[in-house]
């Protein structure tokens, strides 16, 4: 059966327009002029989503999704604003009272789509894994830390999830389902959120209503992983800056191709953005590694940056940790003023905050797709629908495992499709290679 949505606003000219867009993708629909009207169909029948403006009479946006979040039946219903509104004071008020997504007219009625894709998504998972069947405590390996944090912002979870990966420890507290405060520690130094993600051992456990003495930030996780990347970027720059990122290995030549035709375009692209964009900054570029829960992205990353730390380049800040500790960072040195880093970036349509923050800035995705995988494969077209959105030419590069079955995927040609394993260095290379000079030839110099 279609899901549900409901579409409350004042002004009927909008509400039509938006209805006969949801209903020709196949969802059914509920429309309200207003927040009592709302109130009253959700009462008789709720819906699945409910989408609504704020400046409305009587009942306006915010109480209509505060009393919806108030009421335990319909705390955890899937509520988007779009609205004329776009002052981040009304954001940040909507993201506090409870709002999944909030959309600002005129809105490409795409982006409504894969707003309302993305909450459905997320809500399956939640009913895939409730609280009480993952228990208050366990193994890291047991669980997907990604999907559990998701499912605790879902169900509006206020207390701490306390997580331990040998000598490091981490505590994500959470008020009403939105991380207020991430304190991670090892014995060296506090680290970023994005390298706790990435911890795959270890034990967990869930303590409800458990605050810290102070919270000083209110986001949603996609913001505060890349407030995470950004501080690593800054770092990054710093390190380069200082000149303490190490010298190049004693390999002043290009190896033998494909990881020479690498080591080339890599410092092409290098130059390219410095003449484009004139920086006293150093410059990071950001590949993301993009693909489902468990599909290899960590490997991936690990692999590559074996393979190029065998070129002229060191790997930076990540080659004592690696073996033991599988980050979901990897960082390359290019050049004395210019990083690579290879982010990993899941595919599921719930993380679409997080593609919004991270594939403008990047400079090319590698996709990791099974096509015997119908979730993963839905999941990978999805996102290649996102990237047209949020960055349109981007360059993509998919692999898929060996004797994958012939697949079509939206936006690719055959030569941006790699077949193989992992593990084979001239695949990951070659393919790393087509990424890199698609970006060139798009860029070319003026």
């Amino acid at each position: 059966m279609a899901p549900t949505i409901l579409v409350v606003d004042d002004d009927p000219k909008w509400l039509r327009v938006v209805s006969l867009y949801l209903r020709a993708r196949e969802y059914q629909v509920e429309t309200a002029l207003s927040g009592e009207e709302a109130i009253r169909k959700v009462s008789e029948a709720p819906p699945d989503v409910v989408i609504a403006d704020i400046g409305m009479p009587g009942m306006d946006g915010y109480d209509l999704c505060r009393l919806l979040r108030q009421d335990p039946k319909t705390r955890t219903l899937p509520f988007i604003f779009l609205t004329a509104r776009d002052d981040d004071a009304d954001k940040v008020k909507a993201r506090k009272i409870g709002s999944d997504d909030y959309l600002t007219k005129p809105c490409p009625l795409e982006r409504l789509t894969q707003s309302v894709e993305t909450v459905l998504d997320r809500l399956e998972l939640a009913r895939q894994i409730p609280l009480d069947r993952v228990g208050l405590s366990g193994r890291l390996e047991d669980v997907n830390l990604l999907d559990m944090i998701q499912m605790l912002e879902l169900d509006q979870n206020t207390g701490a999830l306390v997580l331990s990966h040998g000598e490091r420890t981490g505590t994500l507290y959470f008020k009403n389902g939105v991380i207020v405060q991430a304190d991670i520690r090892s014995p060296k130094r506090e680290e970023p959120l994005f390298i706790l993600l990435g911890w795959k051992t270890g034990r967990f456990l869930f303590l409800p209503n458990v605050a810290p003495e102070r919270m000083p930030i209110t986001a949603s996780m996609a913001n505060l992983l890349f407030q995470d990347l950004r501080v690593l970027e800054e770092h990054e720059q710093a390190t380069l800056r200082g000149g303490m990122a190490g010298k190049p290995s004693s390999c002043e030549e290009p190896v033998p191709s494909p990881l020479g035709q690498v080591q080339i375009r890599l410092e092409d692209v290098a130059g390219r953005l410095r003449a484009r964009q004139p920086t006293a900054l150093p410059q990071i570029v950001r590949i993301l590694v993009v693909g489902v829960a468990h599909s290899g992205k960590s490997e991936l990353i690990k692999h590559l940056l074996k393979d190029l730390s065998q070129s002229r380049w060191v790997a930076v800040g990540v080659e004592e940790a690696w073996e033991r500790y599988k980050t979901e960072v990897g960082r390359v040195r290019i050049s004395r003023d210019t990083a690579l880093h290879l982010i990993a970036i899941r595919s599921e349509k719930r993380f679409w905050p997080l593609w919004e923050q991270c594939l403008p800035g990047a400079l090319g995705v590698l996709l990791l797709v099974n096509p015997a995988s119908r979730t993963a494969l839905d999941h990978a077209k999805a996102f290649l629908k996102a990237r047209d959105t949020l960055a349109p030419g981007l360059p993509v590069q998919a692999l898929l495992p060996a004797h994958a079955p012939p697949v079509e995927l939206p936006g690719l040609q055959a030569a941006d499709l790699s077949v193989g394993l992992l593990d084979d260095p001239v695949l990951r290379q070659q393919t790393l290679d087509r990424l890199l000079q698609q970006w060139l030839s798009a860029n070319q110099p003026a």
